[in-house]
């Protein structure tokens, strides 16, 4: 009996061993589960708009600019696009393989959710993503002005069906960016360089022979002030 139990665990193990190393092979393989925002009132995929008919992020969010919030476009602006009967499908529907049919029928749900917003002068109740806490302040105008791209805090939406935050947007992160430890793309970070008041400042100082704003930079290449009241005031 102890001989059949031995052959069989000699048998057994190398058949387990096997087993477990193809089940892992399959769990490697397997996509893992991607980031995905939350449910928006209409379908908007980013992929599509920003993707692939590329259309720049300041013509729907126009007053990122010029003021502190980065704005959501109106029913109106939305409509000017996807103006009833226009016959237009999501791309991403089209690659699909669903019936014609199908894809007219779901396209069509969505304008009509998009097209009663605007019968009623209703706005749209998007779902907030990039939800920062009361106490802290984030002027977008400030950060677009110096050249800072949308997808150094945004992620590449381009890429996203339903927008989820792809940064922590924790302080220590923003900090990171500000004292210029996060790396910047090679335009961006000369583009600051040349644009950034605190670079300027800086600059000035130095040139009239003082460095004390100099010598509290905790990074060689700090790009803005990390001052309490820059965020929260």
């Amino acid at each position: 009996m102890k001989r059949i139990l031995i052959l069989l665990a000699v048998l057994l193990l190398p058949a387990g061993a096997w087993a477990a190393y193809q089940g892992l092979e399959t769990y490697q393989s397997e996509p893992r589960n991607k980031p995905q925002g939350p449910e928006q009132p209409i379908a908007f995929w980013h992929s599509v708009h920003a993707g692939q008919n590329q259309i720049p992020c300041m013509y729907c969010h126009y007053s990122a600019e010029r003021s502190e919030g980065a704005g959501l476009p109106s029913v109106q602006l939305c409509v000017g696009c996807h103006a009833p009967g226009s016959g237009a499908l999501p791309p991403e529907q089209a690659q699909l393989g669903f019936p014609q049919e199908a894809r007219n029928k779901f396209w069509n749900a969505e304008a009509t959710k998009l097209i009663d917003y605007w019968r009623r002068g209703e706005p749209i109740p998007w779902v907030k993503v990039h939800d920062l806490p009361a106490h802290v302040q984030f002027p977008h105008q400030s950060h677009v002005r110096v050249g800072l791209q949308c997808s150094t805090c945004h992620g590449q939406v381009q890429n996203m069906e339903l927008v989820y935050q792809a940064s922590s947007l924790r302080m220590g992160w923003c900090i990171s960016c500000h004292t210029g430890e996060m790396k910047l793309s090679p335009q961006e970070q000369a583009s600051v360089e040349q644009r950034s008041s605190y670079i300027q400042g800086v600059r000035a100082l130095a040139a009239a022979g003082s460095d004390v704003r100099g010598a509290e930079a905790r990074w060689p290449h700090q790009r803005a002030s990390v001052d309490c009241t820059v965020c929260h005031y």
